[in-house]
């Protein structure tokens, strides 16, 4: 499966077909994060699919599909299901179906553990798009060095397009750092950053399986550049 071609097409919607998806899709969905190596095996996460019956939130899309994200308190939790779960993503859009991340769905039973949702069903309108389209910051302001992998990350998505992440490439080593907050009123507005940056690592794991190059990520308890103003070291991709 081309998890790589998806990273320099893929677009958000919020128009979907209102029709299901075929119950063996939904099926293999399942079968493909049960095999998607984890950010970190000591962060538990689930997800459940339902339909917009079950969800509530302001000016949800109608897609016939909810995947509901919740996992147990961990220091990485949500940058871990940012990682897994982008992977989700990308192999709908492998699939020729369409997605859209959402921190303003809920599910409609209180969950203490629930951390975001994401939509997904046939598309209703183009959601594809070129390179060039994406509105992204320049690659000099997220990277400190140069790895060819950092193009798939800095084309991510992120919430309110925050692109709250900065990489400091050494050696062979890739630092990871992110906002803790976007500040001002974008602050108040959303609050997931640390799962934004996980996305972004998704991305740069899955260009590093394009080049045939294998993807470590660990916390470093030292030798690690000091992060720069606003930022905070997440981790190391090796």
């Amino acid at each position: 499966m081309d998890l790589y071609s998806p990273i320099f097409t893929r677009a958000s919607t919020r128009k979907f077909d209102p029709s299901p998806l075929p119950k063996d899709i939904l099926s293999k969905l399942g079968d493909f994060l049960a095999v998607v190596k984890p950010l970190l095996p000591d962060v538990e996460l689930k997800h459940e699919i339902v339909s917009g019956r079950d969800v509530k939130g302001m000016a949800l899309p109608k897609a016939p599909h909810f995947l509901l994200i919740s996992g147990k308190k961990h220091p990485l939790r949500n940058t871990a299901a940012g990682y897994l779960y982008q992977h989700a993503e990308l192999w709908l859009y492998a699939q020729g179906y369409a997605t859209r991340w959402l921190a303003g769905v809920k599910p409609k039973e209180p969950d203490p553990d629930y951390i975001i949702g994401i939509a997904f069903g046939k598309p209703a309108e183009p959601a594809v798009r070129k390179t060039e389209e994406f509105k992204r910051k320049a690659m000099s302001e997220i990277t400190g060095g140069r790895d060819s992998r950092l193009e798939a990350a800095r084309l991510a998505p992120s919430g309110m397009n925050g692109q709250p992440w900065y990489f400091i490439v050494d050696g062979g080593k890739i630092h990871t750092y992110y906002k803790p907050n976007l500040g001002g009123l974008l602050s108040k507005m959303y609050n997931l950053t640390n799962l934004d940056v996980g996305i972004a690592l998704c991305h740069l794991a899955v260009a590093g399986e394009h080049e045939g190059r294998t993807f470590e990520f660990a916390v470093m308890e030292e030798g690690v550049p000091a992060p720069p103003s606003g930022f905070s070291y997440v981790g190391t991709v090796k």
